[in-house]
């Protein structure tokens, strides 16, 4: 058992389970147990058990009578609604700070991509996925809207499962989004608010272009399809 206060232990168990959904270690329509997943994070069954529940009232989670305890599908809806959310606040976040850029700002965004072009070299999904959400955020921060940021990741559960799974498909690049992200910066260098709207509201459109190939690859993990 991992050492944690008692008063943490039930946020932990949260934050732990939470991220085996995102990113599929628990994949969408798994059958799951308190058992399983106490033995699986090294926590109490108490934690794990108040955890559930949380995670069943943010639709991550279903339990079916008499038959069990399921990680909930993707839903495509939701996901493309958080998206048009996130479209649409971003391309004005992203205006904001290219028109009011700094050094520090591009400088950021260039060691963010040197990462991911690294992280992408040692096929490291995972932290090329946390660079990838760090290049977007850094727009909030530049801004002072983090808790704008905070505020999207609320909305942004099933998108980020959807995002994760683009990761696991071969054909689809993931120097395609190094590529935008390049093209991005170079906009805000050039102080070119209008072009780096487009290629943002372009880059965030991407969701949408590949939707189907997710769901060919994966056509059990996804609800509300049509």
């Amino acid at each position: 058992m991992q050492n944690i206060p008692t008063t943490n232990m039930q946020t932990t168990a949260y934050d732990l389970i939470l991220q085996k959904i995102l990113l599929a270690d628990y994949i969408p329509g798994q059958k799951i147990s308190e058992n399983m997943i106490t033995a699986d994070i090294q926590l109490g069954r108490t934690p794990v058990r108040e955890a559930l529940i949380h995670l069943k009232k943010d639709k991550l989670i279903e339990v079916i009578p008499q038959s069990g305890t399921y990680v909930s599908r993707i839903d495509l809806v939701s996901a493309k609604n958080a998206r048009f959310v996130r479209e649409n606040i971003e391309k004005e976040v992203v205006k904001e700070a290219t028109q009011h850029h700094s050094e520090a700002v591009v400088t950021r965004l260039t060691e963010i991509i040197q990462l991911q072009q690294h992280y992408l070299q040692e096929n490291d999904a995972v932290h090329f996925f946390a660079m990838d959400d760090e290049f977007h955020r850094a727009f909030y921060e530049a801004t002072d809207k983090t808790q704008v940021w905070d505020w999207l990741q609320i909305l942004n559960t099933q998108l980020t499962r959807f995002r994760w799974l683009r990761l696991k498909i071969s054909d689809l690049k993931w120097q395609t989004l190094i590529d935008q992200h390049s093209a991005i910066l170079k906009a805000i260098e050039t102080q070119d608010s209008r072009l780096a709207t487009k290629l943002v509201v372009d880059h965030l459109h991407l969701m949408l272009e590949e939707q189907q190939r997710l769901i060919t690859v994966f056509p059990d993990y996804f609800i509300n399809v049509d």
